[in-house]
């Protein structure tokens, strides 16, 4: 049985080692350690959409063992992935996800466009408009992430008028610059999703 050690790993990265490691081992029984509820939570419920049975162990409350058996019931990683097809953009406003604290919020926002690497199905484009443009300018972290989205086939975008406006545009590492001409057409054009 393999065990993955999970520990010290914020969310969704448990879960994104955890469904990987299934599919590419085609492993029928994991146990995935983590070091907090949510995590534990989080696994149970990816568990169901693949068709395993989780069982929660609690060791202490900053050490989980979940442990996932596959059972055939619920749904497979196809029925679980059928409705996920088709392009999509991201559209980014702010350099933040969320109203909150802000170190949280940009560590969210941060999170999320990970989670976009790990995805079945990438974005066709990642826009990037107002604050939103801080992101693949001075963000070393996303940047890595964005070049991985490029890598497999996602086109970043820029808005030009918002890299002046936060004196950025010399600083852009990663995709092109556009114009909201074309970000608005792209919005019409392809379902969206915006995570700020």
């Amino acid at each position: 049985m393999k065990i993955i050690d999970a520990m010290g790993l914020a969310c969704p990265r448990p879960v994104i080692l955890t469904k990987k490691a299934i599919r590419e081992e085609n492993l029928e029984e994991v146990t995935v350690k983590v070091d907090n509820k949510i995590a534990t939570e989080n696994l149970s419920k990816m568990a169901k959409q693949l068709g395993f049975s989780a069982d929660v162990k609690t060791n202490s409350n900053t050490d989980y063992e979940v442990h996932l058996v596959k059972t055939g019931d619920g749904e497979s990683v196809a029925v679980a992935e059928e409705g996920l097809c088709g392009e999509y953009v991201v559209a980014i406003s702010s350099d933040k996800m969320g109203t909150g604290d802000e170190t949280f919020s940009k560590n969210l926002l941060e999170g999320f466009i990970y989670a976009l690497t790990e995805q079945d199905i990438t974005p066709t484009y990642v826009i990037f408009y107002n604050t939103g443009v801080l992101l693949p300018s001075l963000n070393e972290k996303v940047i890595g992430d964005l070049k991985e989205l490029e890598k497999k086939g996602t086109q970043v975008l820029s808005c030009g008028l918002c890299l002046n406006q936060y004196e950025v545009k010399e600083k852009l590492q990663v995709g092109d610059i556009t114009n909201m001409y074309r970000i608005a057409e792209l919005m019409i054009q392809y379902k969206v999703v915006k995570p700020c």
